[in-house]
């Protein structure tokens, strides 16, 4: 003899259930495809012990400065181009800093990018690094007149409004 099930099947609720179990399955999917975005600030700055003569010229901030101060000896430094970026997990994006400095830089995950400074058409220095929440990574050269530029960069928590595209 069967037994009968007391318990029946209503299909309204099943499929209600069913679609709450989709619609968690695409935002986990969706949470999981932007986990690996690297979301990165990235400035370009010129270091030079000349008082500021010129209007158009942008004292950094404090912290940056304070970094810049303590590892190098110009006076001043002042703010040429400052930028903002995410670049998907295994991505290139390209940052172009002025006419004559371009940054690629690949997220390799884990906050790891590989960097290539491009200066008048020319690689002048390429490395990778792990960038650490919220210090700056700085990288630099001379310039003219006893004078150099920097590139700092660093990892920012929220997603920047401006975000290029690689």
């Amino acid at each position: 003899m069967l037994k009968s099930n007391s318990r029946q099947l209503d299909p309204f609720r099943m499929q209600t259930n069913l679609t709450r179990l989709l619609a968690l399955l695409f935002l986990c999917a969706a949470a999981a495809a932007h986990a690996g975005d690297l979301n990165l600030q990235a400035k370009l700055v010129w270091g030079t012990d000349d008082d500021k003569d010129d209007a158009t010229r942008k004292p950094v901030d404090s912290e940056l400065a304070s970094k810049l101060h303590g590892t190098f000896k110009w006076k001043n430094y002042y703010e040429i181009t400052n930028q903002t970026a995410s670049i998907p997990l295994n991505q290139s994006c390209d940052l172009k800093m002025s006419d004559r400095c371009t940054l690629q830089i690949k997220n390799l995950g884990g906050s790891r990018i590989e960097i290539n400074c491009i200066g008048q058409g020319k690689t002048v220095c390429k490395g990778a690094s792990t960038l650490v929440p919220p210090q700056w990574l700085i990288l630099g050269g001379d310039a003219t007149n006893n004078t150099a530029w920097f590139v700092g960069l660093r990892e920012i928590d929220s997603k920047p409004a401006e975000a290029k595209k690689p």
